[in-house]
């Protein structure tokens, strides 16, 4: 849909769509510079994104460039020769806001070589600084390149491509000095392909960019195309329905295999055998190409599930054995790799494992006994070629990786046995010989007395050192739900986008078994977030749940707003849940009640009764259940009618229409001027959905929505976010409607203390507390009346509570 300003626009999958202008020597600033950009984008945490430049890898013609960290850092680099390259990175992070867009600036200080950063909401500001400014550097002048200035895709460079829309560009010689480049994007003619800007650059738009105002309102798929015709078959119609990727991703019910099994194939092994057979199965089958299964004896397949990377393994009998063949391999540095878990070390020295390779050394042995390992490999005649004797720590327990290895140094092999215990410690034994490495040719073992018993599983050889079970052998035990949620859709090609930052989400239990939709649900519910499809791609979007708190209203409305035509409260007990229970999987649970107030367990009309509720989540600790359930039960006792639906008629209220193409699922919205025999407003709701009906001359969006209030926490030293109230509060006296001051009792707990002005609520009417005097109850409030617009007298014994309670957040 065309709507809305025009601007940039990169598409998706344009890779090298960029605006640009030739060099001219004005715009080669080689003294103090400050670029500005004013930018919309959608990226996945982690991406590094290019954003402008005056920077030419071809003849080595790098002035300065622009871009975004895998930290989301905003990175200058400036070059001094065209070649050497010096980076200076914001110390803290972009704070990119719901919608994408955000202004952001760079400024480097000739005279110092001091860089400091800043963003604003657009090019327009106000600026405020990001993190602090960088130590004196470099004062070498910035190379005069011949490189054209780029906005968007930087030729050749191979960082990732901006992916949204860029507002305007400007590069300025001194910082707050005069323009040499200033393009607003906004101004220019939708489909122009050249133009010049308020300097007399001419730009152009290359590889697909272009000006628009385009708006994608919904992508989507659709799952049938049923036919209708008439009986002569002159008039063929097809209906169908589009759906988002949810649809087509709840229909699939296999589960994801184990995040081992998942993993290790993508580093690359010369062989793999995962061993997570059936109880019944006799072979032990591989998923890497032309690797042959093996055939074990006195394997009990499935018999351990308690590792958590991994599905059910083998646990080894009485006389078990194997021999698993290698296929061909490079000759050189190895390493073979292996989980185990034994409660107990064998009291004679057994093998444990053995490695048969090409090499000096034919045969390597692990083997083990109580307080004692050996590592020893012998020639092709049994001779020893090496033997390291040690006492070792007992890893008993409790799930190991077994790593064997070669590696090569000119002509000297470094031998090692290394122990992982997974979510733990480590060990490591080795010796240095002259030696060829060879290749491996097979791993086997005849497991001796004390060995029975011991788990086994997911076997792998590779060319040179590997990382591949890293994380993956524990499930990525402890990792953030956004991390999760960024893995698993990379891993299964689904584009997601974060709104927050992943390292303020919650720390995750094990990645067990579960469809791909089970295991994104299962990071949304432990977070408490937001996933949603994308409107704009097929792909979903995560908000994280701290991003949600304290937001400053995307859209305020009027009760009586042009085009408004339903914003009718709902008090109810729909999402009422006053006592919650929080179990963890596979670990302990919390509970939370609440026992006083309206909506407290009593009762009534103490209280409500009882609505209790129980969840459970994939958190990583015992801990974590209890602080949960307290704020599922904030969540589940908001004490104000809900709000399901605020419909707007966009055809009747366009000026709506820019704000509300820019709403997210997750912004808050207010709703002001309510009238006298509604609740007492303003009022604050979150946007959980969004709806569009588009007709000829008509376009409704109806956005559905919950209350805003519970989202509002606790923040230390803010003057408004860190006001509390004391309970059980009430007017001491009758006020009039036009009292300044008020007599407040306070029955128990401690009493009131002023900092900073605040807001209290009584009888539906907002005071603003500016003094508080009185070292006893009852103490005497000065206060400002009528911040609502509402103002009447009180009785007696009135309710005080605060407008904006300091509550913590989770």
């Amino acid at each position: 849909m065309a709507a809305g300003g025009q601007r940039l626009w990169l598409p998706e999958g344009k890779v090298t769509a960029r605006a640009e202008t030739p060099s001219v020597s004005a715009l080669n600033v080689t003294g103090s510079i400050d670029v500005r950009i004013d930018i919309q984008l959608r990226r996945q945490p982690g991406q590094v994104v290019e954003l402008c430049g005056k920077y030419g890898l071809t003849g080595n013609q790098r002035s300065w460039l622009l871009r975004i960290g895998s930290n989301d850092q905003l990175i200058l680099r400036r070059s001094t020769d065209g070649t050497n390259l010096l980076d200076t990175d914001s110390t803290a992070p972009i704070p990119f806001p719901s919608s994408g867009r955000i202004a952001l600036r760079a400024t480097w200080n000739a005279t110092n070589g001091v860089a400091t950063f800043y963003t604003a909401p657009t090019m327009a500001g106000p600026w405020t600084q990001l993190g602090a400014a960088s130590a004196p550097g470099s004062t070498t002048p910035t190379f005069a390149s011949t490189a054209p200035i780029q906005v968007g895709d930087i030729d050749l460079l191979g960082f990732q491509s901006p992916d949204g829309a860029v507002y305007a560009f400007q590069l300025r010689s001194g910082i707050g000095g005069t323009a040499v480049a200033n393009v607003d994007f906004t101004a220019q003619t939708p489909g122009a392909t050249s133009f010049t800007d308020a300097t007399g650059r001419v730009w152009t738009l290359q590889n697909g960019a272009e000006i628009s105002n385009r708006r994608v309102l919904f992508v989507g798929e659709y799952s049938d195309w049923p036919l209708k015709s008439d009986r002569a078959g002159r008039l063929v119609m097809v209906e169908g329905e589009g759906a988002g990727v949810l649809r087509r991703l709840n229909q699939g019910k296999k589960a994801l295999q184990s995040t081992l099994r998942r993993r290790i194939p993508s580093y690359n092994p010369v062989a793999y055998w995962p061993m997570e057979e059936g109880a019944e199965a006799t072979s032990v089958y591989s998923p890497i190409p032309s690797v042959q299964p093996f055939t074990p004896r006195a394997f009990d397949f499935a018999a351990d599930d308690t590792l958590p990377g991994s599905e059910p393994l083998p646990v080894i009998q009485p006389n078990a054995t194997f021999l698993a063949q290698v296929p061909t391999m490079t000759d050189g540095s190895w390493q073979v790799e292996l989980v185990y878990r034994l409660d107990a070390m064998p009291a004679a020295e057994t093998t444990l494992l053995e490695v048969r390779s090409t090499g000096t050394a034919r045969r390597i042995q692990v083997r083990i006994s109580t307080g004692q390992l050996v590592l020893q490999g012998f020639d092709a005649n049994s001779v020893s070629v090496f033997s390291v004797l040690t006492t070792t720590p007992e890893f008993t327990g409790a799930w190991n990786r077994l790593q064997v290895r070669a590696n090569q140094s000119g002509g000297n092999v470094n031998y090692e046995v290394r122990w992982v215990v997974i979510n733990g410690t480590g060990y490591s034994v080795s010796q240095t010989v002259t030696a060829a490495p060879g290749r491996v040719v097979d791993i086997r073992s005849s497991f001796g007395p004390g060995l029975e018993g011991m788990g086994i599983g997911h076997l792998a050889v590779f060319n040179g050192e590997s990382t591949a079970y890293n994380f993956a052998d524990h499930g990525f035990n402890q990792e953030r739900a956004a991390t999760r949620l960024v893995r698993l859709s990379t891993e299964e090609g689904l584009p997601l986008r974060v709104i927050g930052a992943a390292g303020d989400t919650t720390e995750m239990g094990a990645q067990r078994s579960g469809t791909l939709l089970e295991l994104l649900e299962e990071c949304e519910a432990a977070d408490g977030g937001l996933l949603v499809e994308d409107r704009e791609r097929p792909g979903l979007v995560y908000r994280t749940r701290a991003s949600l708190y304290n937001q400053t209203p995307k859209l305020v409305l009027s009760y009586q707003q042009r085009g408004l035509t339903e914003a009718e409260p709902v008090d109810d007990d729909s999402g009422l849940r006053n006592d919650i229970t929080v179990e963890r999987v596979g670990g302990s649970s919390g509970r939370a009640e609440l026992t006083s107030g309206r909506l407290s367990v009593e009762d009534p009309p103490v209280g409500v009764g009882r609505y209790d509720d129980s969840v459970t989540l994939n958190l990583y600790s015992d801990a974590q259940t209890e602080p949960m359930a307290y704020w599922l039960l904030h969540l589940g006792t908001v004490d104000e009618a809900r709000y399901p639906v605020i419909t707007l008629l966009l055809h009747r209220a366009p000026e709506l229409i820019p704000t509300v193409l820019d709403l997210v699922e997750g912004d808050l919205i207010r709703l002001t001027d309510l009238p006298a025999w509604m609740p007492p407003g303003p009022v604050d709701l979150i946007v959980q959905g969004l709806s569009e009906q588009i007709g000829v001359r008509t376009w409704t969006v109806s956005l559905v929505c919950a209350p805003g209030s519970p989202w509002r926490v606790a923040v230390a030293d803010d003057t408004t976010l860190a006001v509390a109230g004391t309970e059980w509060s009430t007017l001491a006296s009758a006020v009039t409607a036009s009292a300044t001051s008020l007599s407040v009792a306070t029955a128990s707990g401690p009493l009131w203390t002023f900092e900073t002005a605040f807001d209290i609520r009584v009888g539906g009417e907002v005071m603003r507390v500016t003094g508080i005097s009185g070292a006893s109850s009852p103490q005497t409030f000065t206060v400002t009346r009528a911040v609502n617009g509402i103002t009447k007298a009180h009785a007696s014994g009135a309710p005080i509570e605060m407008v904006v309670p300091a509550r913590v957040a989770l």
